[in-house]
């Protein structure tokens, strides 16, 4: 039998609970405000040594041992950054746990201890004794209750949020205005699309954007010094960190610097420069340039082809169109990009629409624009938060879709109309990595985040998990059978697609911006010192070889044919034979 326990003791027991969560309380409120003080006054993002470090690389540009500690404090800062949010996310819920405690202990209390009502006496509404219980209680709550609301207060000053600004469009709303796998290693294309885009490499990271070559077979054997195994090496006339697009015997990128913002197209027989289209007096162009860091520029994003047109966009918010002779066919400005790194989503283009993904604190929106003239076939506010992380294109049962990566969702849109399909909050942080797809399943990992694998039909999460090394710039890239995740710092991860287990994970001297792409059964990745790791796309890590570009490289190269084309810090390289 089961002795009840007397009221004193039950009352004892809340007091001291109530106690407990009460100083709890106080506590985390304390240590929340000490964070929030942090964040007001040193701001990691804002370091003065990174700063001086900057300055410093500006005046020596040359200086790669100072570039690369510029990175790494970068690195540092970012991560300090998401603690700090981190902390305050996780000091909000411990408030309000503890709030709950304190509540319901400070109930137990005012009703742990009954008398028995004395019949001689009715006390009316005015006794004493009762209003001052229910004077504490309503002290009590209100006491919580402004802790709680000076917590949410912390954590939205904290995060530093920034109103986006949309127009009077709903998020979500188009606006609209004119499983079986056949070869693990290869993408699930249908065949019409495959004839398009076999032998080219249309966007950043080649066709859907998905990091996988068709029918290529690249060189593993090279020595950018020497020149050995190099066709061709030509410099590229200013800086930036877009991928080579390459269309038949044309090869594109562009460069920018403070003073202009240029595409460049080359033959890619011989590495000759054909042509330069600048951004000169385009309509609405910013007079005063947004501030970028150095490792992102104006030039990141990379153009999209359709093999009759190239669209370019810059990190100024200028977008324009040209054909395959440089001739300017539109060209527009969106909004100034309004971000603290710089715009470097990519676009993507199917058919004779080019798709953009416009994450920015200025209104995040997904747009679709006419390859030919420029002009908008629909464009959908997203509720999304800053993102770098370029979208991806699927196609299901012959309808092409849409999938983005921008916290906190990771979300799939109609390709024709913009409608959105499916969307997973499954996402936290700044976004630097797109997506990736193999066998029916979009894959997403970041940072600060999680990797996932998510059902492309309907979104629902197949599996998820923390206990890898997530990317934090560079892309994942998938088969039917793995799942493969880089970092900036040198971890490369291995995982079971179907259940998102380790399989392997393998540390390089140094990591890379650039993503991994996948070619038949082989991966190539280059690193920020412009080595190319090739190793097998298996079960078990497999080193192929390790050819040496000769120079820096943070760029995805283009795989098409015998070629493969990789940009480095100061030359455009085609590597082959013929």
């Amino acid at each position: 039998m089961i002795l009840p326990v007397p009221s004193s003791t039950r009352t004892l027991i809340a007091r001291r609970v109530a106690v407990i969560s009460a100083v709890f309380l106080l506590l985390v409120t304390l240590i929340m405000g000490a964070n929030l003080y942090l964040i007001a006054t040193v701001d990691p993002l804002d370091s003065p040594a990174l700063n001086a470090l900057m300055t410093q690389l500006e005046q020596d540009p040359g200086n790669d041992a100072l570039r690369q500690q510029v990175r790494e404090l970068d690195l540092l800062a970012r991560r300090a950054f998401f603690v700090r949010q981190w902390q305050l996310e996780t000091g909000v819920f411990l408030l309000v746990a503890a709030a709950i405690v304190l509540i319901l202990s400070l109930h137990l209390m005012g009703s742990g201890e009954r008398r028995l009502p004395d019949l001689k006496q009715c006390p009316g509404l005015d006794d004493p004794w009762s209003a001052a219980v229910r004077a504490r209680h309503v002290i009590a709550v209100a006491g919580v209750l402004v802790l709680l609301l000076g917590a949410l207060g912390a954590l939205l000053i904290g995060r530093d949020i920034r109103v986006p600004v949309f127009d009077d469009r709903k998020v979500g709303q188009v606006v609209a205005t004119s499983d079986a796998v056949v070869d693990e290693h290869q993408p699930d294309l249908s065949a019409a699309w495959r004839a398009t885009v076999e032998r080219h490499w249309p966007s950043f990271r080649g066709p859907g954007g998905l990091g996988v070559a068709i029918g290529a077979d690249p060189p593993i054997a090279w020595d950018g010094v020497s020149g050995e195994g190099i066709l061709w090496r030509s410099e590229v006339p200013r800086s930036g960190f877009s991928s080579p697009v390459v269309w038949g015997n044309r090869v594109f990128l562009t460069g920018a610097d403070r003073d202009k913002r240029e595409v460049y197209c080359y033959d890619a027989d011989t590495g000759a420069l054909l042509w330069t289209a600048d951004t000169e007096g385009v309509p609405g162009a910013p007079a005063e340039l947004p501030e970028v860091i150095e490792d992102t520029g104006y030039a990141a994003p990379s153009v999209a082809t359709d093999g009759q047109r190239i669209v370019a966009l810059f990190g100024t918010g200028v977008i324009m169109g040209l054909d395959f002779e440089g001739r300017r066919l539109w060209a527009r400005s969106l909004p100034v990009p309004d971000n603290h790194y710089g715009h470097s989503s990519s676009l993507i283009v199917y058919g004779e629409t080019v798709y953009l993904q416009y994450d920015h604190f200025g209104g995040s929106r997904l747009m679709a624009l006419d390859m030919e003239t420029g002009r908008p076939r629909w464009e959908v506010m997203r509720e999304a938060d800053i993102s770098w992380a370029s979208p991806i294109l699927v196609d299901l049962d012959g309808s092409m879709i849409l999938i983005l990566n921008a916290a906190p969702m990771v979300a799939a849109y109609d390709a024709l109309t913009g409608e959105e399909l499916w969307s997973s909050d499954v996402m936290s942080g700044e976004i630097g990595a797109s997506p990736a797809y193999a066998a029916g399943r979009v894959f997403a990992a970041n940072q600060y985040a999680q990797a996932v694998a998510l059902n492309v039909r309907d979104g629902v999460e197949q599996w998820g998990t923390t206990r890898v090394e997530m990317p934090d710039a560079a892309s994942p890239v998938a088969t039917g059978r793995y799942l493969f995740l880089p970092t900036s710092y040198g971890t490369f991860s291995c995982l079971d697609a179907t259940d998102g287990t380790l399989v392997w994970q393998h540390e390089f001297d140094r990591g890379g911006y650039g993503s991994p792409i996948l070619v038949d059964d082989r991966l190539y990745w280059v690193t920020a010192d412009g080595v190319t790791h090739v190793f097998k796309a298996a079960g078990e890590f497999e080193r192929i070889a390790e050819p040496a570009l000769g120079e820096p490289s943070v760029c995805t190269p283009a795989a098409v044919g015998q070629r493969l084309y990789i940009r480095g810090k100061i030359n455009l390289y085609c590597i082959g034979t013929e």
